[in-house]
C-alpha cells in the first residue's frame, strides 16, 4: 500500500512539474513580447504593372448568408481585376450552396474571374477543399479567408508586397479583429484570449525568430512553399498548423503583420465555443504527435527553438495532465494520503505559476475601458478556460490514442441543430463535475474550496451556459470556422 501511495505521489509531482513548465513557457513569451524590440516586416511597393496573379480561396461549409458578405469584401480588394482569381470552395449540404451559386453567377456576369467548386465527398475536409482548388490555378500567391472575416481593401497590397520583398517567406499571417467583441461577456473573454494569442504569443514568436503557426485564415501563402512542404494534408484537425510547421522544416520562414487587422465574428454560444476549442486542442495534439519527431530530427533548428516549438504544439496536453493531476490529488485533499514536503512545495510553485503566468499573458494584450473591465475579462478567461478542462482533455486523449473524428466546423450559435442536442450531451457533464468537486471539497477538506474555486466556478459556469444555450430559441449567427 505504501508503495502505491509513493507511486501516486511521484506521478503527481511529475504532472505538476509538466504543468509548471507549461506556465513558464507563457512567462517566456510574455517577457519576450515585453522586452524585445519590435521587428518590422519589409514590404515592396508594387505598381499596377508589377502586381502578380493572386488566387483568393474562400473555403465554405454551410455558411448561409455569409457567402455574399465575404464576396463583397473580396471585391473591394485593391488589386488589378485581370490578376485576381476567386475560388468559392463550397462543400455545403444545408442549402447554402444555392446562395453561392447565385452569388458566383452574378459576379461572372460582371466579368469577375470567379469559380465555384463543390465536392460531394468532403475528402480531407477543409484541407482537401483547399488542395482541390489549388490544382485549378497557377497563381503564385494564395490568400485564404474564412467566410466570417472581412479583409480590408489594402490586404493584398501589403501582404503580397511582404512576400515579394522577402523571397524566403512561405506566408504572412495577419491579426484577427472582432466584429462582435462587446456582444456579451463570452465574446469579450474570447476576444481577450485571441488578442493575447496574436498580440503577445504571435508577436513574441515573430520577434524571437520562431516559426509562426498559420491561423487558417487571413493570411497569404506562396504557392511554391505549399508544394515544397508537401501540400495540404487532412490527417489532423489543424491543417493550418500542420502545413506551416512543415514549411518551416523545409527551410521557409514565416512573417507576421500585427498592424494589419482583419475583423471577424466570434462564437456567440458556449456550445459553439466548446466545439471550436475541442477541435483546436485535438488538432494541436495530433500535430504534436506527427511533427515533434521531425522537429527534433531537424539539423537546421537550434535546440532552444526545438523546445519552444514543442511547447507550442504540445501546450494543449496540459488539459490531459491537469485532469490526471486532479484525480491523483483527490486522496491528498481528503486526507487519506499525507503529502510529503516535496509534493507540497511543487504544488505551491505550480499553483502560483498557474495563476501568475496566464494573468500576465492576458494582461499584456492591453487595457480596454479601464482596469475593471480588463480584470473581468482576465478572470473570466481563466474561469471559462478551466471550464473547458474535461472537453479539451478528451480531445487531447483522443489524439494520443489515435482516435479519428470528422472535422466538425464550429456550429452556428443556437441554431436549430444545436438547440435539439440532448441536454446530457451539452453542459450536464461540466455542471455535474463542478458540483461534485465542490461537494467533495466541502465534506473532506473545506479549505480546498478556495484552492479549487477557479476550476469549480469554470466547470459550473460552462455547464450552466451550455444548458442555457439548449433552452434558447434558434437565431441566426455568424461565427468563425
Amino acid at each position: 500500500m505504501l508503495a502505491a501511495e509513493t507511486s501516486v505521489e511521484y506521478y503527481l509531482i511529475l504532472g505538476l512539474v509538466i504543468l509548471a513548465f507549461c506556465s513558464l513557457n507563457l512567462v517566456a513569451l510574455t517577457l519576450a513580447r515585453r522586452f524585445l524590440p519590435s521587428r518590422p516586416l519589409t514590404q515592396a511597393r508594387l505598381t499596377a504593372a508589377e502586381c502578380p496573379h493572386v488566387l483568393v480561396q474562400l473555403p465554405l461549409f454551410n455558411e448561409g448568408e455569409l457567402v455574399e458578405r465575404i464576396l463583397d469584401a473580396v471585391m473591394t480588394l485593391d488589386w488589378p481585376r485581370d490578376r485576381l482569381e476567386i475560388q468559392v470552395l463550397d462543400d455545403s449540404i444545408d442549402g447554402s450552396l444555392a446562395i453561392s451559386q447565385r452569388a458566383v453567377a452574378a459576379l461572372k456576369q460582371q466579368g469577375v474571374r470567379v469559380e465555384l467548386l463543390h465536392r460531394v465527398q468532403r475528402t480531407a475536409f477543409k484541407a482537401g477543399a483547399l488542395a482541390a482548388g489549388l490544382e485549378r490555378s497557377e497563381a503564385p500567391f494564395v490568400a485564404i479567408f474564412d467566410a466570417d472575416f472581412i479583409p480590408p481593401s489594402d490586404f493584398l497590397q501589403r501582404t503580397v508586397g511582404a512576400l515579394v520583398a522577402n523571397p524566403d517567406l512561405a506566408y504572412v499571417q495577419t491579426r484577427w479583429g472582432h466584429l462582435n467583441r462587446d456582444e456579451s461577456l463570452l465574446t469579450r473573454i474570447q476576444a481577450r484570449l485571441l488578442d493575447s494569442h496574436f498580440g503577445v504569443e504571435q508577436e513574441a514568436r515573430w520577434r524571437l525568430g520562431l516559426p509562426l503557426p498559420f491561423n487558417g485564415t487571413c493570411g497569404l501563402w506562396r504557392r511554391a512553399a505549399i508544394y515544397e512542404a508537401g501540400g495540404w494534408d487532412g490527417d489532423t484537425l489543424t491543417e493550418d498548423l500542420d502545413l506551416s510547421l512543415r514549411a518551416n522544416l523545409a527551410g521557409w520562414r514565416s512573417g507576421f503583420m500585427g498592424d494589419l487587422v482583419v475583423p471577424g465574428s466570434l462564437p456567440t454560444s458556449a456550445r459553439a465555443w466548446r466545439v471550436q476549442q475541442f477541435r483546436w486542442t485535438k488538432g494541436f495534439v495530433q500535430c504534436f504527435i506527427k511533427l515533434t519527431p521531425m522537429v527534433w530530427r531537424s539539423r537546421r533548428l537550434p535546440v532552444w527553438q526545438k523546445l519552444m516549438i514543442s511547447f507550442q504544439i504540445g501546450q494543449p496536453l496540459a488539459f490531459v495532465v491537469g485532469v490526471a493531476c486532479l484525480i491523483m490529488g483527490l486522496p491528498f485533499m481528503a486526507g487519506a494520503v499525507v503529502a510529503g514536503e516535496g509534493l507540497s512545495r511543487v504544488a505551491f510553485i505550480t499553483s502560483f505559476l498557474g495563476f501568475a503566468a496566464p494573468i500576465g499573458f492576458l494582461a499584456m494584450a492591453g487595457h480596454r475601458e479601464g482596469w475593471r473591465l480588463t480584470a473581468t475579462e482576465i478572470l473570466g478567461a481563466l474561469a471559462l478556460t478551466s471550464g473547458l478542462l474535461l472537453s479539451n482533455a478528451r480531445g487531447g486523449l483522443e489524439a494520443l490514442l489515435g482516435h479519428r473524428t470528422e472535422f466538425v466546423r464550429t456550429p452556428k450559435a443556437r441554431d436549430s441543430k444545436s438547440a435539439r442536442t440532448p441536454i446530457w450531451r451539452s453542459g450536464i457533464l461540466e455542471l455535474g463535475a463542478g458540483l461534485a468537486l465542490l461537494g467533495f471539497a466541502l465534506v473532506e477538506q473545506p479549505f480546498a474550496v478556495l484552492y479549487l474555486a477557479m476550476l469549480i466556478g469554470g466547470l459550473v459556469g460552462m455547464g450552466t451556459m451550455q444548458m442555457i444555450d439548449g433552452w434558447t430559441p434558434a437565431r441566426p449567427a455568424t461565427i468563425r470556422n
